[in-house]
């Protein structure tokens, strides 16, 4: 896989903190597959993801109609409007981290989804890169790594596709996040299809002993599950010293 930059994806320093909450089960298939899951854009809960803002297009309706378009032009504006700057959600694929030198509770409840069992993978934007570079998969893609920007409105001249990727409504600002971004080019310019049902998503091979630096437990977990996490870890080859009871307290 090929990092690749962009002017129009805010990427932090990479030293940067970084954090994946999972249930236990994701966690299991993180360890076993050694890599991590790209979902298709349409995938994500929000449905206003990867799409132009409402109000962008309300602006440019009312800046069209004040200047004298109506009827079928004001419609073919529109359009043509929306073909210039469609962000090809189809294509879109995207995994999501939170950027934070603390944990976050709201983070543990949402990704949890109610259960007690789970962890929380702590990493750095810079090991984070270079576990997805050196992870060895066979079919390596470009990726843009960039902070989420939490904005109700886009003005025209910020309408870049990776701007509009890399922008959710404020109310999701809690999540701090970092969205690692590959755009399906190959089907965008015609070429071959790829090894994937990209409607779904891929997975990425990763080099998992770089990219772990800490393996926070569940605030929510029993005692024990902590002794399942470091056997689990034992026989995936990841040192015991990486666990790290969380530093919430609350039951």
């Amino acid at each position: 896989m090929k990092f690749r930059k962009s002017e129009y994806v805010d990427t932090p320093h990479g030293n940067s903190a970084v954090w994946r909450y999972m249930a236990h089960w994701k966690f299991e298939t993180l360890l076993s597959e050694k890599s991590l899951f790209f979902p298709n854009a349409n995938k994500l809960s929000d449905q206003y993801e990867v799409t132009i803002p409402d109000s962008t297009l309300a602006s440019k309706r009312r800046h069209l109609e004040n200047n004298g378009y109506k009827g079928d032009n004001l419609e073919e504006k529109m359009a043509a409007f929306h073909w210039e700057t469609n962000p090809i959600k189809d294509l879109v694929l995207a995994n999501c981290w939170s950027v934070s030198q603390h944990e976050s509770y709201a983070l543990w409840k949402i990704y949890l989804g109610g259960e007690k069992n789970g962890v929380a993978i702590r990493s750095t934007l810079s090991s984070l890169k270079k576990a997805i570079i050196n992870g060895g998969d066979p079919y390596p893609e470009e990726f843009y790594m960039g902070r989420i920007k939490y904005r109700a409105h886009l003005k025209y001249d910020e309408l870049a596709r990776l701007s509009i990727i890399t922008t959710k409504k404020p109310f999701y600002d809690f999540e701090k996040e970092l969205r690692v971004i590959i755009i399906n080019n190959t089907l965008l310019d015609g070429g071959a299809t790829p090894p994937y049902d990209i409607s779904k998503g891929r997975s990425v091979n990763i080099d998992l002993s770089t990219l772990v630096h800490c393996i926070y437990v569940s605030p929510f977990s029993e005692p024990s599950y902590s002794r399942d996490v470091g056997s689990i870890l034992k026989s995936s080859k990841l040192k015991a010293g990486l666990l790290k009871q969380s530093d919430i307290r609350d039951k």
